[in-house]
């Protein structure tokens, strides 16, 4: 597994979330779904690859991320604990301090993060909610 990944600033850059009152925080991720998914699949560093993002019910936001250089089965259930760790503590520090996602902490998003191996095995998972983000 790779360590330092770069979790999604760049894709949400290019996210802009209209500010319209008779839609729901719902419906703005699901434009936001559908434009970032129109630049996927999007490489991104240290062999990681970006998918698809989904919007859910109840202000959850979906990366499904792809690790094209890795082999659940050749990993140790150790090593995918650290690249968690790893990548969830990136994935938080992006989330607290890029003003390109102002919108999703204004509104009190939960992200969602779903790792596969370069065969399409589940390897890695983690959710960021906004009282993680929040906190001091």
């Amino acid at each position: 597994m790779r360590n330092g990944i770069s979790l999604s600033a760049i894709c949400i850059a290019m996210i802009v979330i209209s500010c319209s009152k008779e839609k729901t925080i719902d419906d703005d991720l699901k434009e936001v779904a559908a434009s970032m998914n129109k630049a996927t699949p999007q490489n991104l560093a240290d062999g990681v690859r970006l998918d698809s993002v989904s919007a859910q019910p109840g202000k959850i936001f979906r990366y499904n991320y792809t690790l094209v250089d890795d082999v659940k089965e050749s990993v140790t259930p150790e090593q995918i604990e650290m690249f968690k760790t790893s990548a969830k503590e990136g994935a938080l520090r992006v989330i607290k301090t890029s003003p390109d996602i102002k919108q999703f902490r204004d509104n009190d998003v939960t992200m969602v993060y779903n790792y596969y191996d370069k065969n399409g095995k589940p390897t890695a998972d983690f959710k960021i909610t906004p009282e993680e983000y929040k906190a001091k």
